[in-house]
């Protein structure tokens, strides 16, 4: 037989592996210490990290389309808002029911004075209702001149109805359901000093808005007074709030779900032994604290995408120890003493785990250079993460395998019997392998062709309502105010006429009606907003209410008299559409919460009209809410296209460089290749789209998968180097590296299962496709790879014959 040759470069990276491990075991002290001072540098940065899942944790400064979006905000304000709808049960009269309308006024008050962060709130009550007597304007507010009676309430209700401004907005066209606008003073990616509440009061979520906002707002609608009135919230502020909520609440849930599982797991599977429970435990601790230590110290937001990070780092720091613990006990089973236990078992394993561990981090990293930036964000912290978690499990692992009494086996373990329903199993896919490996082939290249018809019917899409499970309040409320008065959405034109007082020339504002017009023809399109509104408001008022003059006034001299006449009766809204200096203004379109893609048709077709409709004296830019998302998905879309092929081919290129074969390496990449495939290939079939949550499968799955790949691939070039026989290589392999390969599958799988607890929707399938993709690559592992290594020979050709297979020594520990 062979053996491994000396000069062979992964051989003297083992024995560096067991001298670190003699040096960690002669001086536990120091060891000890480091993950001491590592755990509390982690727990100081930590302590710095920032929940805030606004848009611009998605977007970096620099982006065309977010800065867009951001000079918006600076000329016109903060355009997140709260959106209350509410009815009256059992009233004849609905919101114009005069008892609720003095309740409503009430209400609008409290709002307006007890709401922290609040500029202004707008209800039926104390809206502007322009009306107009030959020459003279006035503006009336509702609360100040409060009918006494019912049947003045209803003519009242009467001339707003005849408003087109206020249906769809305040009052739904059957008249219903009324609604109140709270419109905000800051937005959630302000800075720190600005969201808190009490300067003093620290940065715990109970003080920072939209908390304190969302939570004064519910105190409020629960009051006594308001009871009878039946109320439906929803808006940028409940609805980051929800994601604020879930980030902090389900962040710490997961993990904890994940550790109990993983240590109920270990216990099993180690039977009970102390080590099998304390060492994972602690690996994954310091590891999660070292990565939000990381990014604490980067400066990374805790947003969204962050709840994966902590079952990801719990699974991969407990597959990693299982894999230490399993050899430690398999040496310590066949007698050797606890010190060259230690060396041996950093000489098996640790350059299979640090292998794992660079390539997972690889798949995690090349999504750095995604244009979102809390993709980006994510992948360098994950990827920084699995390596300090490497770290953690080396030096955790070594201080715990280094303590206790130098006990001998008593007994044969029941694997080493052949007893065990693993050790069954696993003989019978070697036996499998070594008989039908073309067969395999064909089985699996049969299973790839049908998955890659499917990934083509894949597409990009996401809807932030639909990311929560359809039981959540939030998207219950939203539904429900979608349903009746729609648009949570918002996309905004913006007319620049490039100089002052250029914006009120009718050839501006009549291409902004037009355009207006024009997009009110889509279904998803709820209700459009612009200084052009109040000006039709205005004319059909100087026309005896006449909805036959709810058009804009033709002329430059008549429009200019009105806006002035506006300004001087009292009107406030001007803000809202138009620049100081009447340079630039809006065009708001309230667009359902719905898919992106329907979203990117509707841009793309007023784009569409926009060209073939052009305006004389103006630019015109699109921004908004709805234009972010727009982005995103573009962003998504081009992560999808490079950052599979990147993360393919840099790990590919680090298995080439460790293997020392390009052929190997790239035969290596395949069974890591076949779970993304058949994973993406279902999605496509079922109809799935990808968002950006479901964006990370195919990096994570092939960072994750390829660690199993390199501990098998590894434990089989070794074997054949030992033997020099392809069969007995791959038994020997299946039957010592088979075990924990099946073991941390199980951890994985379980582990990202722990998902489904998860109030988000999109998180619990994002879960339940990385559980299969963990199955189906532990598969290609335990056939796929072994069937292409028996067809294609990648170590070149056998040193001897032999006739029949040895079965291989297993290691100690049961099923």
């Amino acid at each position: 037989m062979s053996t491994p040759l000396p000069d062979d470069y992964l051989y003297k990276a083992d024995q560096l592996f067991g001298r670190l491990g003699l040096w960690m075991y002669n001086h536990k002290l120091v060891v000890f210490l480091a993950a001491l001072l590592l755990l509390g540098a982690g727990l100081y940065f930590a302590a710095t990290a920032r929940t805030d899942n606004s848009f611009d944790t998605f977007f970096d400064a620099t982006d065309p389309a977010y800065s867009a979006y951001m000079t918006y905000q600076d000329e016109f304000g903060s355009d997140e808002v709260a959106y209350i709808l509410y009815s009256v049960p059992r009233s004849e009269h609905g919101p114009f029911e005069l008892e609720a309308m003095r309740r409503i006024a009430q209400l609008t008050e409290a709002l307006e004075y007890e709401v922290p962060f609040v500029k202004d709130v707008t209800s039926l009550s104390n809206v502007e209702f322009i009306t107009a007597d030959e020459d003279f304007l006035e503006i009336h507010e509702l609360a100040l001149d409060m009918p006494h009676d019912q049947d003045t309430l209803l003519e009242r209700r009467g001339a707003m109805m005849k408003k087109p401004s206020y249906r769809g907005s305040l009052v739904n066209d059957e008249a219903t359901h009324g609604a109140i606008i709270l419109e905000m003073t800051v937005t959630s990616s302000d800075s720190m000093d600005v969201l808190r509440l009490d300067p003093e009061g620290g940065d715990g979520l109970a003080n920072l808005y939209p908390q304190v906002s969302n939570s004064k707002i519910l105190e409020i609608l629960k009051r006594p007074e308001y009871q009878g009135i039946k109320f439906h919230w929803s808006g940028d502020v409940p609805m980051n709030t929800a994601y604020n909520e879930v980030i902090e609440n389900e962040a710490t849930l997961l993990t904890l779900l994940t550790m109990v599982l993983v240590s109920v797991i270990a216990l099993i599977c180690f039977r009970l032994q102390l080590l099998g429970l304390v060492g994972p435990l602690t690996v994954v601790i310091l590891g999660l604290i070292m990565t939000v230590g990381f990014m604490g110290l980067a400066g990374y937001k805790v947003g969204a995408l962050f709840l994966i990070a902590p079952t990801l780092l719990t699974a991969i720091g407990v597959a990693q120890s299982v894999h230490l613990i399993a050899e430690f006990n398999l040496l310590r089973s066949r007698g050797l003493d606890r010190r060259e236990a230690v060396k041996q078992t950093l000489e098996h394993v640790a350059l299979p785990c640090l292998l794992a561990a660079v390539t997972t981090a690889t798949g995690f990293l090349v999504m750095a250079g995604s244009n979102l930036r809390a993709l980006a964000e994510l992948a360098i912290y994950l990827g920084a993460g699995v390596l300090l978690t490497f770290v953690a499990s080396i030096t955790v692992m070594v201080c715990y395998m280094s303590m206790g009494r130098d006990w001998r086996p008593q007994s044969i373990d029941p694997w080493e019997q052949g007893r065990g329903v693993l050790f069954h199993f696993l003989r019978r896919v070697a036996d499998i392998n070594l008989k039908r490996p073309v067969a395999i082939l064909l089985v699996f290249g049969a299973v790839l062709a049908g998955c890659f018809a499917g990934m083509g019917r894949l597409h990009v899409g996401f809807s932030f309502l639909e990311e929560f499970k359809a039981h959540t309040q939030f998207r219950q409320h939203t539904t429900y105010v979608q349903d009746v008065m729609g648009g949570m959405l918002n996309v905004v034109f913006i007319y620049d006429a490039g100089e002052a007082d250029a914006v009120k020339r009718y050839e501006v504002l009549s291409h902004m009606d037009r355009l207006q017009r024009f997009s009110e023809t889509s279904p998803i399109v709820k209700k459009t907003y612009s200084v052009v509104d109040i000006l039709k408001d205005m004319n059909q008022s100087f026309h005896g209410d006449d909805p036959a003059f709810y058009r804009l006034p033709e002329n430059d001299e008549l429009i200019a008299q009105y806006l002035l006449m506006y300004e001087i009766s009292g009107g406030q809204d001007l803000a809202d559409y138009l620049s100081g200096d009447y340079r630039r203004s809006t065009l708001e379109l309230r667009v359902d919460l719905t898919d992106s893609r329907r979203i990117r048709k509707l841009v793309g077709d007023l784009e569409e009209y926009l060209a073939e409709n052009p305006v004389a004296g103006a630019s015109i830019e699109i921004t908004g809410i709805g234009m972010l998302w727009i982005k995103m998905a573009e962003y998504i879309a081009q992560s999808q296209v490079w950052g599979y092929g990147l993360a393919f081919s840099i790990i590919a290129v680090i298995l080439c460089l460790a293997f020392h074969s390009v052929k190997m390496g790239l035969l290596a990449m395949i069974p890591n290749l076949f779970p993304v495939i058949l994973v993406l290939g279902i999605m496509g079939w079922y109809g799935m789209h990808l968002d950006y949550f479901r964006l990370l499968l195919a990096t994570v799955a092939i960072g994750i998968a390829v660690d199993d790949t390199v501990h098998i691939t590894t434990r089989i070039r070794k074997e054949f180097l030992s033997r020099g026989n392809y069969a007995e290589a791959i038994r020997a392999s299946l039957m010592t590296v088979g075990r924990p390969l099946v073991i941390t599958t199980v951890i994985l799988t379980l582990s990202f299962l722990v998902f489904l607890a998860s109030v988000m929707e999109v998180l619990s399938s994002f879960g339940v496709l990385l559980a299969i993709t963990m199955i189906t690559a532990l598969l290609a592992d335990l056939f796929l790879l072994p069937a292409l290594v028996m067809v294609l020979r990648p170590f070149g050709p056998e040193q001897e014959t032999v006739e029949h297979v040895a079965e291989a020594q297993a290691p100690n520990f049961i099923t």
